[in-house]
């Protein structure tokens, strides 16, 4: 297992762990992790309290994810205050499991050493520009959330730890080759037979379905038959699109825009900069000789990154030749932002610059002039954005319009629409649970749904939907209730016609199926067998509940029988003539190993958390 910890520290599962860890930490600021702040808990594992302060950042971090999973949706799923619940206790039970996983790696003693550590902030995405690292975004990232970079470092030592042992239990889990050839094998099996369909329809004409029948039924099964309240909207709606139809934007409008906004136009001169430092150390004066003879070296032709590399005490730029990226005012030490902008071409280097860090050489390895973009070019976008921002100041006026129209005379949409210049338009039934497309968006459903909507048959407050506006009231409107027995009675008698049918069906089948049990010939010339050959186990042409009993049944020497229904009801009799073992395919023998190691890692997890827990001392107060 240590060696699988070991490749693990590099592989895959913790990229994307970590990953995962950045996207927490981006949501809610490693102090969260390190249980600051809080005065109380909500979890208690052994003698490591889980603060409420932290689990409350957490389930936020959890709500944000899910928002950007599924949008609006999540709103329903919001509104079910049982699946809230239980959202809660999920995290909770997370983290503990977190907690008791970072325990264990120390147990173990499984720890990441600084070399790789500093590796992997290196190579993480939110601290680097163009694809390398930052490190002046990494400090400001870092001060931003609060904390220094040993807080980040103790906080990532423990969660890597954690991720490697787990890496550890998880990858140690194996396949041995019998058993993925056993695998592929199974799922690579054909078989061969032939099988008949009985169709439903045959017996149709014997079904012999009662209105007591229909009756019973009905009493028995009310709930089958509620149906959800629903509501027919009248509205009117505002489109900013149309809005911006109507905008007109002279050619002069445009021209004097471009004249009087030359910034906008201007891109501004870029420079990229790197340095060598030699930090001050205990003696000044030695640190000042050091950099000087680096110098010296310098002038003597020595390539600028090969020197930052081998000589700069900055670790992390002097690995890129002392790149620091993107030279701008206010994100660099003051001494070495005005050594940059002083140096004239790309390829100069700066005399010996005095920071609070040390003494520093700087080069510009990246000068970018500073350029106007043409009239010509922008045009159009200018005349777009005019136009834009015209509609959004007509768009947010007539809005303020409908909503005091709409409110001003709260049982009509007739004077708004004519004020307006909207049509009064009529949606189909809605109902909450199956909204139709267009109509579906719950800000719209909570109006449309309201009590003064519904109840009071009143305007509704103004619905902001994307670039729509729009005010709604009821144009009819039906309460939740059991629909009466005459409107169902139809839908019934075909249900328990249907039901019967198939019945009859199944029995007729199953009187087949023993006929050939007993060696007997099927005589009905209204059964037709269609042959089977070398079906496979997934996909083919034969009906699904067909090939999935063709699969479950048992192989003899013998032909073998069996009867089963299909989805459309009709019923069909099975032979299984013949098995074709399956044969290894050795370009499929990872996925199929990968495929058994992964269920045996889930299970391996599941074992080792309840393990732990069993162990563990856990309070939870939540």
């Amino acid at each position: 297992m240590l060696d699988r910890i070991r490749e693990g520290s590099q592989g895959p599962i913790v990229r994307v762990i970590l990953f995962l860890i950045i996207v927490a930490f981006a949501f809610t600021g490693v102090s969260a992790y390190l249980g600051g702040g809080a005065s109380d808990y909500v979890a208690k594992v052994n003698d490591q309290e889980i603060t409420r302060a932290a689990f409350e950042r957490q389930y936020q971090n959890q709500r944000s994810m899910m928002e950007q999973q599924f949008g609006d949706m999540f709103n329903l799923l919001a509104a079910d205050e049982n699946y809230m619940r239980q959202m809660r206790r999920d995290v909770l039970e997370q983290m503990i499991e977190e907690q008791l996983a970072i325990e264990l790696a120390g147990k173990i003693g499984i720890k990441q050493s600084s070399q790789v550590l500093r590796e992997q902030i290196r190579q993480m995405p939110e601290f680097q520009v163009g694809g390398q690292f930052d490190n002046n975004l990494y400090l400001r990232l870092l001060n931003n959330a609060g904390y220094t970079p040993e807080m980040f470092r103790d906080y990532l030592q423990a969660e890597m730890s954690r991720i490697m042992m787990l890496q550890g239990v998880l990858g140690s889990e194996f396949a041995l080759p019998h058993e993925i050839e056993r695998m592929q094998m199974l799922q690579n099996e054909r078989r061969s037979g032939r099988f008949a369909t009985i169709s439903v329809e045959r017996f149709a004409d014997q079904v012999e379905v009662t209105d007591e029948a229909v009756e019973n039924f009905y009493f028995d099964n009310q709930e089958q038959f509620r149906q959800e309240e629903r509501i027919r909207l009248a509205y009117v709606a505002l489109d900013f699109n149309d809005v911006v139809a109507t905008i007109d934007v002279s050619d002069s409008e445009v021209r004097a825009y471009y004249d009087d906004n030359p910034a906008v136009f201007a891109s501004e001169e870029l420079r990229s900069i790197a340095h060598i430092l030699v930090e001050f150390g205990d003696d000044e004066d030695a640190a000042y000789a050091r950099i000087q003879g680096i110098q010296a070296r310098l002038e003597e032709g020595e390539d600028f990154a090969d020197l930052a590399a081998a000589e700069s005490d900055d670790m992390f730029s002097g690995e890129d030749g002392g790149e620091l990226g993107r030279l701008e005012r206010d994100s660099f030490d003051p001494d070495l932002e005005d050594a940059g902008f002083a140096l004239a071409e790309e390829g100069d280097v700066s005399g010996i610059v005095r920071s609070e860090f040390g003494f520093h050489l700087v080069k510009l390895t990246e000068l970018v002039p500073a350029e106007t973009t043409s009239f010509a070019d922008v045009e159009a976008d200018i005349r777009r954005n005019i136009a834009q921002a015209e509609a959004e100041r007509v768009y947010f006026e007539l809005q303020q319009q409908l909503a005091r129209l709409t409110f001003e005379y709260p049982d009509t949409l007739e004077v708004a629409a004519e004020e307006l210049g909207l049509t009064i338009q009529t949606s189909p039934w809605i109902r909450r649970a199956q909204a139709p497309e267009g109509y579906d968006d719950p800000r719209l459903l909570a109006e449309a749904f309201s009590d003064d909507v519904r109840e009071l048959d009143m305007n509704s407050e103004l619905v902001e939907l994307d670039r729509r506006s729009l005010v709604v009231r009821a144009d009819d409107y039906e309460s939740a209730r059991i629909r009466d027995l005459a409107e169902v009675r139809n839908d019934i008698y075909a249900y328990l016609a249907e039901q019967q049918a198939e019945r009859l069906a199944k029995e007729y089948a199953e009187s087949l199926l023993a006929q050939l049990q007993a060696g007997e010939a099927i005589t009905d010339e209204n059964v037709a067998f269609r042959a089977i050959e070398a079906a496979p186990r997934f996909g083919g042409e034969l009906p699904g509940a067909v090939r999935q009993q063709l699969f479950r049944m048992a192989h003899s020497d013998s032909a073998t029988y069996a009867a089963v229904t299909l989805a459309n009801g009709d019923a069909a009799i099975i032979e299984l003539t013949h098995v074709m073992p399956g044969v290894p395919d050795a370009a499929e023998q990872q996925r199929f190993g990968r495929q058994i190691e992964g269920q045996r890692s889930e299970l391996a997890y599941q074992a080792l958390m309840e393990g732990l827990k069993s162990k563990a001392k856990i309070e939870r107060r939540l």
